[in-house]
């Protein structure tokens, strides 16, 4: 690989999403590889890659688990994480395994490459807004993830949350905006 050459990997779930961000990097002049799974990205060889972005919860997998195979394979590969349910927690972790950014969904594609032009510096760029520490934010995030993961199914989640179903809804219009 050239120095000038930039090979873009994307460990994505989403197929609209990656697709989306596959178009907007080719037209930035990367070439780019997208995968949905770990067996994916195992399949690859992580080196050929001069940068990465990766979803932190991927169908089955951990995101967790992709950087640190990125990394271990080629740790001058510049990683991104990008979540929609981000903690300090997670974002800590994803730094020590070896992810160079940590940026939270919605994300604009020229802040999501701006992220790989970080300064390279020991310490890695992690941006968490304040409001995220608060329990609540967890709390609603967590919520969304587990009713996104049930399609929606109020009754379902429910069970898998260990709620009843009038509690949830509850809990739901306390985090609607009015």
């Amino acid at each position: 690989m050239s120095d000038t050459e930039r090979r873009l990997l994307i460990v994505e779930d989403d197929e609209r999403f990656a697709e989306t961000l596959a178009a907007e990097f080719r037209d930035r002049g990367y070439r780019v590889t997208a995968v949905d799974r770990l067996d994916g990205l195992r399949a690859l060889d992580a080196s050929a890659f001069s940068h990465a972005v990766v979803d932190l919860r991927l169908k089955g997998d951990s995101g967790l688990d992709a950087v640190s195979h990125i990394h271990t394979q080629s740790p001058g590969t510049r990683v991104v994480v990008l979540t929609g349910y981000g903690s300090i927690a997670t974002a800590v972790q994803a730094t020590k395994l070896g992810a160079s950014n940590y940026l939270t969904k919605p994300v604009d594609i020229d802040e999501l490459e701006r992220a790989f032009e970080s300064t390279g510096d020991d310490e890695p760029d992690v941006e968490i807004p304040d409001q995220m520490q608060t329990l609540d934010r967890h709390e609603r995030e967590y919520i969304e993830y587990v009713l996104a993961q049930c399609d929606g199914n109020i009754s379902q989640a429910a069970r898998r949350l260990g709620l009843h179903r009038q509690s949830l809804q509850r809990k739901l219009r306390k985090y609607t905006p009015r």
